[in-house]
């Protein structure tokens, strides 16, 4: 039986439910993304809301690979669910407080006057001055974060990897996500996430034997694609 194509409408839902960004990581480049059946497609033979999941090509091959937990998936789709329902319910209340009319206004005065036109979705790109928007600082911090996550794994099992947790402590340290951190704190990024690796089990075992625990900023740069 011949695979369908996942809906475009459907497709527009899930990217609108994870606001266009990886769960797991917070990749938001739309190159990246990709949209993953939680329960493979080949079972159910159907595509649904309820069991897609917007993620990165790298999380996706990791969830694939078992790297990421399925309840971790689960999660992450009950999270943006959540948060999707949240905020639409707050459009809703505010739209009940909008005058919204059509044809000649001949003396109506409201606080609010909504004006809608068709549009498209804007997906929004890097932003200009951040880690994101530089590729070679964005291309180092994510090796940096992959290898952490290697080595915390290593340490706790995949059953115990939870791998919101350095997003959250970068966010509280650095109050952003790391993609957008500004450029010029890029080495104050880099260093805590050398210091984070340096710090698990393995990293400091790999350390006590003079063994490597990531690359170098210029030996990550200059390394052949």
């Amino acid at each position: 039986m011949n695979r369908k194509s996942l809906p475009k409408k459907l497709e527009k839902e899930i990217y609108q439910q994870f606001q266009s960004q990886c769960p797991f990581c917070g990749e938001s480049d739309v190159n990246t993304l990709q949209v993953h059946h939680i329960v493979p497609h080949a079972q159910v033979q159907a595509h649904h809301v309820k069991n897609l999941l917007l993620t990165c090509a790298n999380c996706h091959q990791k969830i694939e690979n078992d790297v990421i937990a399925q309840r971790e998936v689960y999660e992450a789709k009950f999270d943006a669910e959540r948060a999707f329902e949240a905020a639409t319910e707050q459009m809703q209340k505010d739209a009940g407080s909008v005058v919204s009319f059509s044809g000649t206004n001949t003396g109506v005065v409201a606080n609010t006057v909504n004006m809608t036109t068709k549009s498209s979705s804007v997906k929004q790109g890097p932003i200009p001055g951040t880690i994101g928007a530089e590729l070679e600082l964005r291309n180092y911090a994510k090796h940096l974060i992959d290898r952490y996550r290697e080595f915390k794994e290593a340490d706790v099992g995949k059953g115990a990897m939870r791998h919101a947790v350095l997003y959250s402590s970068i966010k509280r340290k650095f109050g952003a996500k790391w993609d957008h951190i500004p450029a010029e704190s890029f080495e104050n990024l880099a260093a805590f996430l050398r210091e984070r690796i340096d710090g698990t089990r393995l990293g400091k075992t790999q350390k006590a034997r003079g063994q490597k625990n990531y690359s170098s900023f210029e030996e990550h740069r200059t390394k052949p694609l």
